[in-house]
């Protein structure tokens, strides 16, 4: 149970003996102070997601005493065959000092309403001190488990730079000595800008997926000028390289970037990572995610991230409840 001590510390009034934590739709979701919060979880995302035609829905346990400890948000799906499906992505998000035990409970109380409400419900939570939350739970798993790369901002810059790999430091060292100009703001309201013209090109060459441009868009007119940061490299007026970031409470996101053949030679991606971690560092942000981390078929990217000081971060295997997956998840256990 919930024990009497650990309720007195939170304010929280205690739960029933199985531990349910009942859970009800807030319009107005209050962060816990302190925690990390994935941009998945982030309001600035609600709002972003409902401008592109996807309804975003905010969750809160009933009992006020739990405002500003945990806050949770789905995105609604329709799928064919399942209709109306919930998409619950790293959260619920926790106040730190709120136990694992708690915090397991309260994930499977909201699972279970999601369950009630939707025909599939898919969840991708964060791992905690003890593994996967929902290793045990009987949900078959639809992906494996991805990594993420995130970068501690809180040490002073000298030691974010000692932290870095050599081969990585000798590079930036050698973009700082190449008389690059950097500039930074917030990513203007332009659709056509040039950084979306070519991100979009870059990622056909390539052979990759990512948002559309009306995504970061849809971000920035959410979130203001504050909610984005744009680096570009420059030589005599013309961008070389530029690295989007969209900033969210204390944390940040890297979404998109682009480094034309200049630019890589110069290593100017290593720059522009570094001097968006120092920025970021003297205003408060404690962390930077560099989006997945996939040492099979982006072995190269995978190095950049790793060798910038990043660590790695675990998510837990997205997990699938609909009609019939139950049973199919028992016999692949079995």
């Amino acid at each position: 149970m919930f024990h009497t001590a650990i309720n007195h510390a939170l304010g929280c009034g205690p739960v029933n003996d199985v531990m349910t934590i009942p859970w009800t739709e807030t319009d107005v979701p209050v962060l816990p102070r302190h925690a990390a919060t994935p941009l998945q979880q982030h309001p600035i995302y609600a709002r972003a997601m409902a401008a592109q035609g996807v309804r975003a829905r905010s969750f809160t346990p009933i009992d006020r005493a739990w405002r500003g400890k945990v806050s949770a948000m789905i995105l609604e799906r329709r799928w064919p065959l399942l209709g109306a499906s919930a998409v619950l992505t790293r959260g619920p998000v926790w106040a730190p000092e709120v136990p694992v035990d708690v915090r397991r409970n309260g994930l499977r109380s909201l699972l279970g309403q999601l369950r009630g409400e939707f025909g599939a419900v898919t969840v991708t939570p964060d791992l905690d001190d003890e593994g996967d939350p929902l290793e045990a739970a009987g949900w078959m798993s639809a992906v494996t488990p991805l990594s993420v790369a995130r970068i501690d901002l809180t040490p002073m810059p000298e030691a974010m730079r000692r932290r870095m790999q050599q081969k990585w430091r000798n590079r930036l060292c050698r973009a700082e000595r190449a008389g690059l100009t950097v500039r930074h703001a917030a990513m203007p309201d332009d659709p056509d800008h040039w950084l979306f013209r070519r991100e979009v090109a870059q990622a056909r060459d390539r052979g990759y997926k990512s948002l559309p441009p009306a995504f970061a868009l849809a971000w920035a007119r959410a979130g203001g000028p504050r909610s984005t940061r744009l680096f570009t490299a420059e030589r005599d007026g013309r961008p070389l390289a530029a690295m989007l970031f969209l900033l969210h409470g204390t944390a940040a996101s890297y979404h998109i970037g682009w480094n034309g053949a200049e630019g890589r030679r110069v290593d100017a991606h290593n720059l522009l990572l570094w001097r968006a971690m120092v920025w970021m560092h003297v205003r408060g942000i404690q962390s930077l995610e560099l989006d997945v981390i996939d040492t099979e078929t982006k072995p190269g990217l995978a190095r950049f991230k790793l060798g910038a000081g990043a660590n790695v971060l675990r998510l837990g295997a997205t997990r699938l409840s609909a009609p019939g997956t139950r049973l199919f998840a028992s016999r692949l256990a079995a």
